[in-house]
C-alpha cells in the first residue's frame, strides 16, 4: 500500500472499515462474540444428569467428544483413553508429501489438546466388555463405565500387502502417506524425480473402507502437476490402479476426475487390485477382479494377474478396525474389517444403548475429518439424552468432504451425504469444478479451523 492510500486510509473511517484488512479483524471479533453466545447457551443448558463416561480414543474424534461432553455435563466423570504422546493433523499427510507443509508443522502433544476437566488415562485398551460395562487396559486394569465413547480410529494393516511392511516404507521406492513418515519419505522421492532420465510412476487404492479416500488421487495428481511444472511430464508415465469401476462416488466428482486424468494423460486401471510388492525387482502384481468387491480374495480364486515394473509406487495398504474392537461384541461380524455397527442416523450402537461410536472405526461410509466434524454434536447430543434417560433424537446426514487436489493451487471440493447426495457448502457454486478458492481453505483454513474450532467444539 502506498503513502497516499495510507494517508487516505487514516482520514477516512468509512473507507477503512471496508478494506480487506479489517474486514478480517471484524469478522474474527463478529465469530469471537458468537463463539461466546455459543458457550453461554452451552453454560446455561448444562445438564445435571451423572454419569461415568468412558472415550475410547484419543485423536479428532475422542478429543472433540470430548469437548463437547465438558460443556454438556456440570458433574462430569469423563476419562479419555489413548496411548498417543504426539497428536497428528492427519489431513496433513498428503500435503507434507506435497511439499506444502513442513512435518512439524502438524504435529502437537496430545496433552495440550485434551479439554482440561477432562481426565486422560495414558493408556492402551486391550478388552471391551460391553456386557459387564468396562474396559480393559494394558497397564491399570479394567476400567469400568456407564456410557462408553467408542472412537479408536481404524487401523492401516501393512501386514496385508506381502512384499512391504510399514517398517519398510520407502525400500525400493515403494512409498504410503499414510504414515507420519511415510509422508516424509515419499515428499524425498518426489524431490528426487528430476535426478531420473524417465520413469514409471504407479499410485493404488485398496479395497477396504478407508479413512480419507481422496488420499491417494491427490498424491497422483499431485506428483502429475509437479512434473509439469518442472517440464518433465513427458519422460515419466503415471498410471494410477483402481479397485472400483469407477474414481469416485457421487457420480459428478468421479465423471469429473476421470476426465482430468485423462486430459493428463493418467492411464487409470479399474479393477485392479495390489496382491504384492518385490521392493528389490520394483515389481507389483495385480489382480484382475471381474467385479469390485470389499472382500480379501478368496485363497483358491483364479483371477488374472498382471506384473508391473515401476519406478515409484505409492500404494494404500487396506484397513480395518484396531484388533482389540475386532474381537469384542462391537464389531460387526458380518462386515469384513469388524466396522462398529450403529444406527447411521443417531450414532448409537445397533446392539448396546449406552454406546455411542463414529469417526473412522464405525461402519459409516465416510471416514474423513469433516464426517467427524458433523458427527460429534450429534453424539453428543444423542449421549446427553441417554444418559438422562431420553430417547436420542439428533440425526446425522451423512455428510462429509473430501478436498481432492487436482493440482498446486486447485481442488475439487467434494461434499455429499447419505445415498450420493450433494451437500455444497456453497450451493450457487458448480461442485463439479476445481477451484482456487478450495486451495486456499485446504492449505491454509482447515488446519487452524481444526485446532481452534473443531477441538475445541466451537463448530
Amino acid at each position: 500500500m502506498s503513502g497516499n492510500e495510507n494517508k487516505h486510509e487514516s482520514g477516512n473511517k468509512s473507507a477503512r472499515k471496508f478494506t480487506r484488512r479489517n474486514f478480517v479483524k471484524y469478522g474474527l471479533v463478529g465469530l469471537a462474540g458468537a463463539v461466546v453466545i455459543e458457550r453461554t447457551y452451552d453454560f446455561l443448558s448444562e445438564s445435571t444428569a451423572r454419569a461415568k463416561i468412558v472415550i475410547v480414543g484419543g485423536g479428532s474424534a475422542g478429543i472433540t467428544m470430548a469437548a463437547y461432553l465438558e460443556d454438556i455435563f456440570r458433574y462430569d466423570d469423563l476419562t479419555i483413553i489413548d496411548p498417543s504422546t504426539d497428536h497428528h493433523y492427519q489431513p496433513g499427510y498428503t500435503l507434507i508429501a506435497g511439499d506444502v507443509f513442513e512435518p512439524k508443522d502438524i504435529v502437537r502433544s496430545t496433552k495440550s489438546l485434551i479439554p482440561r476437566k477432562v481426565k486422560w488415562l495414558q493408556d492402551s485398551v486391550t478388552e471391551l466388555n460391553p456386557d459387564n460395562n468396562f474396559v480393559v487396559t494394558a497397564k491399570n486394569g479394567k476400567v469400568a463405565y456407564d456410557f462408553l465413547v467408542l472412537v479408536p480410529g481404524c487401523q492401516v494393516d501393512f501386514n496385508l500387502v506381502p512384499g512391504i511392511t510399514r517398517e519398510d516404507l520407502g525400500t525400493g521406492n515403494v512409498h504410503c502417506i499414510y504414515d507420519y513418515q511415510g509422508s516424509i519419505a515419499c515428499r524425498d522421492a518426489l524431490r528426487k524425480l528430476p535426478e531420473l532420465k524417465e520413469g514409471r510412476l504407479v499410485f493404488t487404492d485398496t479395497y477396504t473402507k478407508l479413512k480419507c479416500g481422496g488420499a491417494p488421487k491427490k498424491i497422483c495428481l499431485m506428483a502429475e502437476d509437479r512434473l509439469r511444472d518442472l517440464k518433465l511430464r513427458d519422460r515419466f508415465q503415471l498410471e494410477y490402479y483402481c479397485n472400483q469401476k469407477e474414481l469416485m462416488k457421487p457420480k459428478i466428482f468421479g465423471d469429473r476426475l476421470a476426465k482430468i486424468y485423462d486430459e493428463r494423460d493418467v492411464i487409470v486401471k479399474y479393477r485392479h487390485r495390489l496382491a504384492s510388492v518385490d521392493t528389490a525387482a520394483k515389481k507389483a502384481v495385480f489382480d484382475v477382479l471381474p467385479e469390485p468387491s470389499g472382500s480379501p480374495v478368496p485363497p483358491d480364486a483364479k483371477y488374472e494377474r498382471v506384473v508391473v515394473d515401476f519406478d515409484f509406487l505409492h500404494y494404500v495398504p487396506p484397513m480395518s478396525v484396531p484388533d482389540f474392537v475386532k474381537q469384542s461384541p462391537l464389531a460387526d461380524p458380518a462386515k469384513p474389517g469388524g466396522w462398529v455397527k450403529v444406527d447411521k442416523a443417531t450414532l448409537v450402537h445397533s446392539k448396546y444403548p449406552n454406546v455411542i461410536s463414529f469417526g473412522d472405526v464405525a461402519s459409516l461410509a465416510s471416514k474423513t475429518g469433516a464426517a467427524i466434524r458433523m458427527q460429534a454434536p450429534v453424539a453428543a447430543a444423542n449421549l446427553r439424552a441417554l444418559v438422562e434417560g431420553k430417547e436420542p433424537h439428533a440425526k446425522y446426514n451423512g455428510y462429509s468432504a473430501c478436498p481432492i487436489i487436482t493440482e498446486y493451487g486447485k481442488v475439487l471440493m467434494c461434499e455429499f451425504g447419505y445415498e450420493d447426495k450433494l451437500m455444497p457448502t456453497i450451493p450457487f457454486l458448480d461442485p463439479g469444478i476445481e477451484r482456487g478458492i478450495w486451495w486456499t481453505l485446504k492449505a491454509h483454513g482447515l488446519k487452524p479451523m481444526y485446532y481452534h474450532g473443531m477441538l475445541n467444539a466451537l463448530m
